[in-house]
């Protein structure tokens, strides 16, 4: 028991409605029990935008639904006719009625189908954009714990359940609940007595129906997990194919992928057989129904009561009646499927993000200092990564962070642009206001402000498949051309620039497929020089250059830090990066065992950075 809070989401680009809680029952007896509201309102919020072509979808029920009740209307007065020896032109105006009403109810069919399929994909496509808008939102503790492969399965696969939801249910739903009732109604205006007892009939089997609505739901949602956990395998393994294959673990990936194939297996096969027990019911309800029309026309005509061709139109309405259990017992069986879709959709937009964004306070143009004040901070909470850690960056100044791997300097960068919020502790950008200095916490600073003034160049480079000039310019369209061929003439790029095909327009293969390491990290360099942040931070960003190339980027580096003046984190292993810094700061085990200006620990034999330079240069005359 309990209250699970979802999001409703909004349609396209719009912003997210207000959260709205919906109490769960939890799992009762092996069902879980999801409020049919919660249904209902993921209807509401997906169908109200295409409110016109739901509105045609129902007029369109209405019609098939008349006709299908006025045909046999039609056979009865066929029959009758025929038995009284009418005219051959009467009759032949019965049946051309007949055959007419029928083409008429197939054309109405195939356009209905047509538009509630239209229906459904619309709806599904906003859910789907409104899914992964949601965890792109959400902050990075919550990505850490799932794979691509998973996430996938849950925007696109649970999605995709979701689209037989969202057109079937209105048109074999409700149009079979009309179309039953209809029938009915027909029934009692006929005889009474067997209208009575179809009505009974068709109760009873509603009912039985509905309480094995929800008896798959958990089958299916483990179903659907299984899913995802075999796609985040597959994302894992295909992503690591050189090393797969270079340390012959190929057998045993192939020995994952047979046991991952299996969970989904075995949990469909449970989801399927339990389904099955729906189909058996509607099939037990299906023999009894008929048996009650045979018996009651054949009582009802023998005794005179009704002629051979209301005798027809019983036993035809009758077998109409399965029509719509026959689609309900089906949509049932999907229901339960999209349930446990539902319910996983549910789970993710009820994942709260921990970066709150709330913040009201504008960042001025120009470098910014950077202040940590007693920051502490784990990605788990019960290990923290950093302990206690308080510095100052000035503006304008250039730092550099020193630490073996696992120290914490790169979690000082994420913390920066709170990619993760801090345990305790703050974490402050400068403003400089005429003579006055203020710190603002980054907290008070909206996300989308953050990158304007803040940006980073790692090691790994993301390429995107995409043209060059949107993998330089990030897709901001407000970048000219002039300023993008400006930045690569500054980088000494222009040598590969100009042999590209199509200059600005050539396509890049995402993974920076068909792009070097050094020509990657050029193109990140050249990120940076078009948004022209105040603070600069760069990790390990030469690292991965041949001479010739770090040269060009050393040069690049020096003019991004001083034309015109900016603050700089620069992170590295190598103490040759750090020469240009102003101050350094060495992290160890997550705490600030040394800071100051980089001339003074020079100059400072007990320094630790002291010892590590002559440690680097008896390495060197030893190499």
């Amino acid at each position: 028991s309990g209250c699970l809070v979802v999001y409703q989401l909004g349609i396209g680009s719009r912003p997210t409605h207000p959260p709205a809680a919906y109490c769960a029952a939890g799992v009762t007896r092996g069902r879980m029990n999801i409020p049919i509201r919660s249904y209902w309102q993921l209807l509401a919020n997906y169908l109200k935008p295409q409110r016109s072509r739901v509105a045609l979808l129902t007029v369109l029920l209405f019609i098939t639904i008349g006709l299908r009740l006025a045909n046999p209307q039609i056979i009865r007065q066929f029959l009758d006719a025929a038995q009284t020896g009418a005219a051959l032109p009467q009759l032949v105006t019965a049946g051309g009625l007949f055959l007419l009403f029928a083409l008429l109810v197939q054309g109405i069919s195939v356009a209905a189908t047509y538009i509630g399929e239209t229906v459904g994909w619309n709806a599904t496509n906003a859910l789907r954009a409104d899914l992964a808008l949601h965890c792109l939102r959400l902050d990075m503790s919550f990505h850490n714990t799932k794979t691509p492969g998973e996430m996938i399965e849950r925007i696109d696969g649970d999605v995709m359940d979701l689209a037989i939801f969202f057109s079937q249910l209105v048109i074999q739903v409700l149009g079979n609940l009309l179309l039953l009732i209809g029938v009915l109604i027909a029934l009692y205006i006929e005889d009474w007595r067997v209208g009575l007892a179809l009505t009974v009939f068709s109760v009873i089997a509603l009912i039985t129906l509905n309480k094995m609505r929800h008896i798959a739901t958990p089958h299916w949602k483990t179903a659907r997990e299984a899913h995802a956990d075999l796609y985040g395998f597959l994302e894992e393994q295909l992503s690591g194919t050189e090393d797969i294959r270079s340390s012959g673990a190929t057998d045993y990936v192939i020995g994952g992928l047979y046991r991952q194939g299996r969970k989904v297996y075995l949990a469909e096969r449970k989801a399927g057989v339990v389904g099955m027990l729906v189909w058996m019911v509607w099939q037990t309800w299906h023999v009894a129904g008929r048996i009650i029309a045979f018996v009651s026309g054949y009582y009802l005509f023998n005794s005179g009561l009704i002629t051979l061709g209301t005798a027809y139109l019983l036993i035809y309405y009758t077998e109409t009646i399965f029509g719509p259990l026959r689609h309900l017992t089906m949509e049932m069986e999907h229901f339960q499927k999209s349930a446990g879709s539902i319910e996983r959709l549910r789970d993710l937009l009820a994942t709260k993000n921990k970066v709150l964004d709330t913040g009201t306070a504008q960042l001025p143009i120009g470098p910014l200092s950077v202040t940590f004040q007693n920051v502490y901070f784990g990605y788990n909470p019960d290990e923290l990564i950093l302990k206690d850690v308080s510095f100052q960056v000035p503006a304008g100044k250039v730092l550099g962070l020193l630490g073996r791997t696992g120290s914490g300097k790169t979690t000082i960068a994420r913390l920066i642009f709170r990619l993760y919020e801090v345990t305790s502790g703050c974490v402050q950008v400068g403003q400089c206001e005429g003579a006055r200095h203020r710190d603002v916490s980054v907290t008070d600073v909206p996300l989308r402000e953050l990158p304007k003034h803040i940006s980073m160049v790692t090691q790994d480079v993301q390429i995107f498949r995409a043209t060059l000039r949107d993998n330089l310019t990030l897709f901001d369209p407000t970048i000219l051309d002039a300023q993008v061929i400006e930045v690569i003439r500054d980088l000494e790029l222009s040598d590969w620039f100009d042999k590209l095909p199509k200059g600005l327009d050539t396509e890049l293969e995402s993974g920076g497929k068909g792009v070097s390491a050094g020509e990657a990290q050029l193109l990140a360099f050249a990120r940076v020089f078009l948004r022209d942040p105040g603070v600069v931070i760069l990790d390990e960003a030469s690292s991965r250059l041949d001479p010739a190339t770090e040269r060009r980027i050393e040069h690049a580096i020096d003019k991004l830090l001083n034309e015109p003046k900016r603050t700089a984190i620069i992170i590295a292993h190598r103490l040759a990066t750090v020469q240009r810094a102003d101050d350094i700061l060495i992290l160890e085990d997550g705490h600030v065992v040394e800071h100051g200006p980089r001339e003074s620990l020079i100059s400072d034999s007990t320094s630790r950075f002291n010892q590590l330079l002559q440690t680097a240069e008896i390495q060197a005359i030893l190499a």
